[in-house]
């Protein structure tokens, strides 16, 4: 069996419409100031997230929000900043301090068939406040020399993952046009293989790149489809671990991440299986330089859950997975899931067991804060997900957007997918009591949701509901209309359930 990932559902995960995500971009500027901004994000799908300096950046399909305090507030980056079109696909930062992001969306190349597209490179530059711009990488017809396939179009020839070495030597690696580097910050590229093989991404597994890591002594690590590779002198000669040639190797040959762990020098990759039996999901970790792979949460990953994400905080290792956030901090041989995340002071949650990407940076010494993306959010916590703060997108019903007083979203609404809920939004002055009456196209009731909120001043609050009627079963598709009363307010709307 040859494996085929799906781009199309990949990209779907990263670059999301806001009909997926139910998402509301707004723009929140870095201000001081010590009360959390929950608002501030400009997207619900974190699917990328890094930390630099205790700054932190969540990529989503909307574009880039960041926050230097903790999410007190948040500065937003959408495609009418950095231009063009397209979410973040992936991120980094260089030596020089250089923000780089890759861009992609999906189009639409045939009545009811999309596929994803590149968008390219953009670059913000330390104390700059405009974005740079590179083309999608793509070939010309001509370029066949030494057997190679170019790809020449950027459909399907999306950005996954970005590495900078020496600050003006970019990585990438791409599921259509492979890995590829430039030693001129972006004006040239060249195609390269880790196999010895002319490049084509259709023939070749290991010419689909996903992954690229570069560590501080200049170390270069590749992951695709076919394995991770490994190169020492810039990338003339590579050495290659699969689930097949070593006697301790890596779990799958798939690998959609790759991350360093300063404290101990290790590296660390999500390793799925793609084409063999014998593979299986897990986090490959090697502390030798790829002669040894140590394997974890393989138990907890058995029935093809997906890991995501790698971070670390000295010796503290977290992994975000479909099934939650794991934690080890005794080198991996034991491992816990992190409690339900709810906002301490909110209530809000995090209602999903998806989770994306995760992030550490400094608090209160000897702590240090957690953060956590899912698509349904932002969390962070200082004490192992005891107590949580919540960050979401949406919009305010106060003062100028209080038409309408409450709102729900996503809409249209389709609850099969990725554990999602619909929120209805909306704020309260103070202390209130809120319900929420929902009924079928012939305005019968299937369910009425209340829900009391204690508060000492305005604030933003919100109730779910999973698409369920009173008796706990699944609602058809089709428009449904409610019926919301906060305090002696009353607003009406409709949603649309698609499964």
């Amino acid at each position: 069996m040859i494996f085929q990932p799906s781009i199309k559902l990949l990209c779907l995960l990263i670059l999301s419409h806001a009909f997926v995500f139910g998402q509301v971009a707004m723009n929140y500027k870095l201000t001081s100031g010590t009360e959390q901004d929950r608002s501030g994000l400009v997207g619900n799908g974190i699917t990328d997230m890094m930390s630099f300096n205790n700054v932190v950046y969540a990529g989503t399909g909307f574009g880039l929000s960041i926050t230097e305090n903790n999410g007190a507030t948040w500065q937003n980056y959408t495609p009418d900043d950095y231009g063009g079109k397209g979410g973040v696909s992936a991120m980094t930062i260089g030596e020089d301090g250089t923000l780089w992001i890759a861009t992609a969306f999906d189009s639409t190349v045939e009545e009811g068939q999309s596929l994803s597209v590149g968008g390219g490179l953009r670059y913000l530059e330390e104390g700059s406040s405009e974005w740079g711009f590179i083309p999608q990488p793509i070939d010309a017809r001509s370029d066949t020399m030494g057997g190679m396939s170019p790809t020449t179009t950027t459909v399907q020839n999306v950005t996954f993952d970005i590495a900078v070495r020496n600050s003006d030597e970019l990585w990438i690696s791409s599921f259509g046009g492979g890995v590829r580097r430039s030693l001129d910050r972006g004006l040239t590229w060249e195609v390269i293989t880790t196999d010895g093989q002319p490049f084509s991404s259709l023939n070749f597994l290991n010419h689909r790149g996903f992954a690229a890591l570069t560590e501080p002594d200049g170390t270069i690590w590749i992951g695709t489809v076919g394995g991770i590779s490994r190169s020492i002198d810039g990338g003339v000669t590579w050495e290659r671990f699969t689930p097949t040639n070593q006697n301790q190797p890596i779990s799958g040959s798939w690998v959609i991440g790759l991350f360093h762990n300063p404290y101990d020098g290790s590296v660390w990759a999500t390793t799925l299986r793609a084409t063999e039996q014998s593979e299986f999901n897990g986090i490959s970790r090697t502390k030798n330089d790829g002669g040894g792979w140590d394997i974890f949460l393989a138990d907890e990953l058995e029935d093809g859950t997906f890991p995501r994400y790698v971070a670390f905080y000295d010796s503290a290792i977290y992994v975000a997975t479909e099934k939650g956030v794991y934690k080890s901090i005794d080198d991996g041989d034991n491992w816990f899931k992190l409690p339900i995340i709810r906002d301490t002071v909110t209530g809000e949650g995090l209602f999903t067991s998806t989770f994306y990407s995760v992030a550490t940076t400094d608090a209160t010494l000897p702590q240090h804060r957690l953060w956590v993306g899912s698509l349904d959010g932002l969390a962070s916590t200082t004490n192992s997900g005891f107590d949580w703060t919540v960050f979401r997108s949406f919009r305010s019903t106060l003062g100028d957007n209080s038409d309408p007083r409450v709102y729900a979203y996503p809409n249209p609404f389709s609850p099969q997918h990725s554990d999602r809920i619909c929120r209805f939004q909306f704020d309260i002055p103070g202390s209130s009591s809120v319900s929420i009456d929902i009924f079928n196209f012939a305005m019968e009731r299937v369910i009425s949701l209340r829900e009391s909120f204690t508060s000492s001043g305005p604030a933003d609050r919100s109730i779910t509901w999973d698409a369920t009627d009173s008796n706990g079963r699944r609602v058809d598709n089709g428009v449904y209309h409610f019926r919301a009363e906060v305090g002696d307010e009353v607003t009406w709307g409709k949603i649309v359930v698609i499964n």
